[in-house]
């Protein structure tokens, strides 16, 4: 039986919950477009590859983005209409912000960057294992390099790189690598059951659910605990990932652990405003997508719309591939400009630092309200999209010490999301 707490009653009914893709009203010829979606990524792996390198001054990369990107971009925008429910939901969502995420470094690369260099964009990157050599350079040198840009959406060890990364960079680096391996498999342990434990809160549909459960139904204090751990499983989702891929290529590969910055800033240290928790404690894997059109910009409340905006587009078509409901995420990310500015204009533009501990709390406070209050609707999309039924662990540690109902073995029912219906 599952532990007594405020958030979990000692006696709550287990509620079995139907896959994502058995909702009712999803018609089947929702499936009949999969095909689109990759080929417009591979269309544009392939634009990217060949006019990628080229300078400004080139002909083709003049003429052959006028002519391809809307073509990509229109096939994008078809299958985000069409296709939904193609097998998981994490799979669902990841194809919809694929298709946004390449859409807009797509753009980057061939009309921001080449307005800022004169070069061809080989001697701008420093792709690690992947050099493209500047004159005479095959196809497949070019694809090579167009995939390994690809690959490095946080522009490490690039002119792009953030400021916070190169931080984060020389932290791990000045560690020895059997701490570093030693810290991150503890937070890999770490994870695993704090979504062990997330998983029985879900297992058990007090999540955004069933309306014959009388326990689903939202109160003030219900709806902010959902939300604060729904965005709590986004961060141990791409947090634990990262952390054992880097005790993979780092312990197994040998690779640099400077290569492996943390994903997350430490919130006890780097979040404190709301401008603070977007720019510094949340990740940064589309930090360069969601910026680049702000260098084209002088206004300074374009620079902080515009990276929302674009978020909001790409979280837009994540949350509609699952459920084919985005607004919530979308109103969630254009309303945080908002908070931003009325924050600032409140506490300054330091965020009240330097004024004693009260204030300080008070300011904090402030951005965990608006973070929760705004956050409601855009976790509650992706609850019903299906995110929180997957189980991404394969032992229940809460099963095998008795705290929770059920084998100890999780895999069983879940690889069904990830088949062909």
């Amino acid at each position: 039986m599952l532990f007594a707490s405020p958030l979990v009653p000692n006696n709550v009914r287990h509620y079995p919950r139907p896959p994502t893709y058995d909702f009712p009203d999803l018609p089947p010829a929702d499936r009949a477009s999969f095909w689109l979606l990759p080929i417009s990524i591979a269309l544009q792996h392939i634009t990217l590859a060949i006019i990628g390198p080229l300078p400004k001054t080139s002909p083709i990369r003049t003429l052959l983005p006028a002519i391809v990107v809307p073509i990509i971009v229109g096939i994008g925008i078809q299958a985000t209409l069409y296709c939904h429910h193609l097998t998981s939901p994490v799979i669902n969502f990841g194809y919809g912000t694929a298709a946004v995420s390449l859409t807009l470094q797509g753009i980057d690369i061939l009309f921001i960057i080449p307005r800022r260099y004169e070069v061809p964009l080989t001697e701008i990157f420093t792709i690690v294992d992947k050099p493209c050599p500047t004159l005479n350079a095959t196809w497949r040198q070019r694809f090579d390099w167009a995939g390994a840009c690809f690959s490095n959406p946080r522009m490490l060890n690039t002119p792009f790189e953030p400021t916070v990364l190169k931080k984060r960079r020389e932290k791990v680096a000045g560690m020895s690598k059997r701490w570093f391996l030693v810290t991150r498999l503890a937070r890999v342990i770490m994870t695993w059951v704090l979504i062990d434990f997330l998983l029985a809160w879900c297992r058990y549909d007090l999540w955004f659910s069933s309306a014959t459960n009388h326990l689903a139904h939202d109160t003030l204090f219900s709806g902010a605990v959902r939300t604060v751990f729904g965005a709590s499983a986004i961060w141990m989702a791409i947090n634990g990932e990262h952390a054992i891929c880097a005790v993979i290529y780092v312990g197994v590969f040998g690779q640099d652990r400077g290569d492996w910055p943390d994903m997350f800033g430490i919130w006890t240290e780097e979040w404190y405003t709301i401008a603070d928790f977007w720019g510094i404690a949340w990740h940064g894997l589309f930090r360069r997508q969601f910026t680049f059109l702000t260098d084209t910009v002088e206004s300074k409340a374009l620079k902080v719309v515009i990276p929302f905006l674009l978020s909001g587009i790409l979280h837009f078509v994540g949350a509609r591939m699952q459920s084919r409901d985005g607004g919530g995420a979308m109103v969630f990310l254009v309303l945080q400009p908002i908070g931003i500015c009325a924050q600032q204009v409140v506490f300054g533009r330091d965020g009240g630092r330097g004024k004693g501990v009260v204030v300080k709390t008070v300011v904090w406070a402030s951005t965990m309200v608006w973070l929760v209050a705004t956050g409601y609707r855009f976790v509650k999309e992706y609850a019903k999209g299906g995110m929180f039924d997957i189980e991404p662990i394969p032992v229940s540690f809460l099963s095998v010490i008795g705290m929770v109902e059920g084998g100890w073995w999780r895999y069983g029912g879940a690889l069904g999301h990830f088949g062909w219906y």
